[in-house]
């Protein structure tokens, strides 16, 4: 019997070698692929073009510096301005992106937190609908939205305005809400049954108590919400097509290069403009990367 229990503790031991192995090698191949990309990026953003199109793969003979500051003047997009018409350059468009990222990124954590909080608290019909409906959204796929939406935004007279983007962003669907919701499931009832003893009504138990105990997931998913609207170019595009952001004027440059002489259209001068717009975030990313690569669950009620 003890022989049996042991040759099947060494059976499932030897499976879960064998599988955290193949998991291992996956994600070694694919941090390296991530690796070998990002270096082939910034060996190739020092290239003159003509040594680009003679080996694409070879290192740089000659490095180029001016193929970043040619980028950056040449990155830019043309807007409505009245009857006529006005260009946008990467200056003006990080403030787009600054207002764009940090005011969508804002109001949907805000609105993910504050429904969570309410459906994890209140154990009613309600609740669970609202739950259900979280769930569902994320599995089946919501398709032909895009023109009610901006006729809805018009009808506003939100259209092509920062606070239109907003407003969009302003909802609770989505694995983020799952994220908080178990966050506040997780704390004990002690904390809000002792707040209410000492006389606290609903929104002070939910500003003062709860929310500090759930500080480090609001700013990790805050932190991730940053990065995806920094890199939305598809939103601005339709929404704001007059307040260009980075990731917009980026697509412009890199799809349509007839921004300025046919040169600023090579590859180098392409990839250095990603590495404009990716230099910003990944600084953002290098500075805070413990906060992003952490438990955002558990990281809700240390402390």
């Amino acid at each position: 019997m003890t022989n049996s229990i042991n040759h099947v503790k060494n059976e499932k031991s030897a499976t879960s070698i064998a599988f955290t192995v193949v998991c291992i090698t996956i994600l070694v191949l694919y941090t390296l692929t991530l690796a070998v990309s990002f270096g082939w990026g910034i060996m190739n953003s020092f290239k003159d073009p003509l040594d680009y199109s003679i080996d694409p793969l070879g290192f740089p003979p000659t490095i180029i510096f001016t193929n970043y500051a040619e980028s950056f003047q040449n990155i830019k997009v043309t807007v409505k301005a009245g009857l006529g018409s006005r260009d946008v350059y990467i200056t003006e468009m990080l403030l787009n992106t600054l207002l764009y990222a940090g005011g969508c990124a804002f109001f949907q954590t805000l609105s993910c937190c504050v429904m969570a909080y309410a459906v994890a608290r209140y154990d009613n019909v309600v609740s669970k609908g609202i739950y259900f409906i979280v769930i569902l959204v994320m599995i089946l796929p919501i398709v032909g939205q895009l023109p009610s939406e901006v006729q809805m935004l018009m009808n506003l007279r939100l259209y092509d305005t920062m606070a239109g983007a907003w407003l969009l962003s302003f909802n609770f669907l989505g694995m983020h809400f799952l994220i908080f919701y178990e966050s506040f499931r997780a704390l004990p009832k002690e904390y809000s049954e002792a707040a209410m003893i000492d006389g606290a009504g609903n929104w002070r138990i939910f500003l003062r108590v709860m929310l500090p105990l759930v500080k480090y997931a609001i700013f990790t998913i805050f932190l991730l919400k940053f990065i995806t609207y920094w890199n939305d170019y598809q939103t601005p595009l339709v929404y704001i097509p007059d307040e260009p952001v980075l990731a917009y004027g980026l697509w412009k440059f890199f799809t349509n290069p007839g921004n300025g002489p046919v040169r600023f259209s090579s590859m180098p001068h392409k990839i250095a403009g990603c590495m404009i717009v990716f230099l910003p975030i990944f600084a953002v990313f290098l500075a805070l990367h413990k906060r992003l690569i952490g438990n955002v669950s558990m990281g809700g009620i240390k402390g």
